[in-house]
């Protein structure tokens, strides 16, 4: 038995199947199952009852999972502490990314220049919008989004790059359609949990006929004028088609935060990819805050003065 096998045993834990399992660690579905079949063997014992709902722990993977707890935290801050006295600007640096282009579009442009800056690093990239354990070394680096009244936990050092505001958005065409009465306004809702001040459907009074989640995809939904959808300001710059709502505006919805743990604030790598990218906060893209709405031109979509209530057109 050794490391490798029960970072498996943890991630199939964690995960629920080999497949998910195998992506969390970057391997193939193939190499999780073997390691799995090579640590039963070892142990001479089930660890998973394979279900059509996933894989079930055993009592006896219930009485090892907190000995390769134990083992993983033990490895975890070995590996914290030796990297936090890392003085050299070369070696590999994980750095973990939401999967959200506009914000990825305006990040790899820093990147590329990082990189050029400093030949010797490499940088381990990977975007994704599953939550990383700064703690446990999954990412040496990360850029997140968190909500606007949400902090980092204790141990990890964390830094405001900048707001991004969400509004409800619609395609021009669609909202000068609805005001001849040529086509009916509806509204785009989402399971995602939205801001308290933005206006829902049931304050503008507009039905709702679709449900879509995911911010970019509700952002070719509005394009394609299939509704009024509430949309990160960032996402829709560069689309001159759609507006924002009338009579309605946009509201801060998460600020992208620099974050990477405590223990490696001595980090060379660390600190010279935190500087590189703090400078991104002197050049954030205003519209990004929302300002957008605020300054269409109040020829483009007339509307009734009274704000959120009663139809729009």
């Amino acid at each position: 038995m050794n490391w490798d096998d029960l970072k498996v045993l943890l991630a199939c834990s964690r995960q629920g199947s080999t497949r998910t399992a195998a992506s969390a660690l970057g391997v193939s579905n193939s190499t999780v199952a073997r390691r799995l079949e090579v640590l039963e063997a070892a142990i001479e014992g089930r660890l998973f009852d394979r279900t059509p709902d996933g894989l079930l722990a055993t009592a006896l993977c219930e009485e090892l999972l907190p000995i390769a707890k134990t083992v993983e935290d033990t490895i975890s801050d070995g590996q914290l502490r030796l990297t936090g006295r890392d003085s050299l600007l070369a070696g590999k640096l994980k750095v973990s990314i939401a999967d959200f282009k506009p914000v990825n579009q305006l990040l790899f442009q820093s990147l590329n220049e990082f990189s050029e800056a400093y030949p010797r690093i490499q940088l381990d990239i990977r975007s994704s919008n599953d939550k990383v354990d700064l703690s446990r070394r999954e990412a040496d680096f990360a850029i997140r989004g968190l909500k606007v009244d949400q902090r980092p936990p204790k141990d990890i050092v964390g830094v405001k790059l900048g707001l991004l505001a969400i509004g409800l958005y619609v395609h021009k065409k669609l909202l000068a359609d609805a005001r001849l009465g040529k086509r009916e306004l509806t509204f785009i809702d989402t399971t995602e949990v939205l801001p308290a001040k933005l206006p829902t459907s049931t304050d503008l009074r507009i039905k709702v006929k679709h449900c879509i989640d995911g911010p970019i995809a509700r952002v070719d939904a509005v394009a394609r004028q299939m509704g009024v959808a509430a949309l990160p300001c960032c996402s829709v710059t560069h689309l001159t088609d759609v507006v924002p709502l009338p009579n309605t505006k946009s509201t801060p919805y998460r600020y992208v935060w620099l974050l990477y743990h405590k223990d490696l604030r001595q980090n060379a790598r660390i600190r010279a990819l935190f500087k590189h990218l703090l400078v991104l906060e002197e050049h954030w893209p205003a519209e990004w805050t929302g300002s957008r709405a605020e300054t269409l031109p109040a020829n483009v979509c007339k509307v009734p003065d009274t704000p959120h209530r009663g139809h729009v057109l």
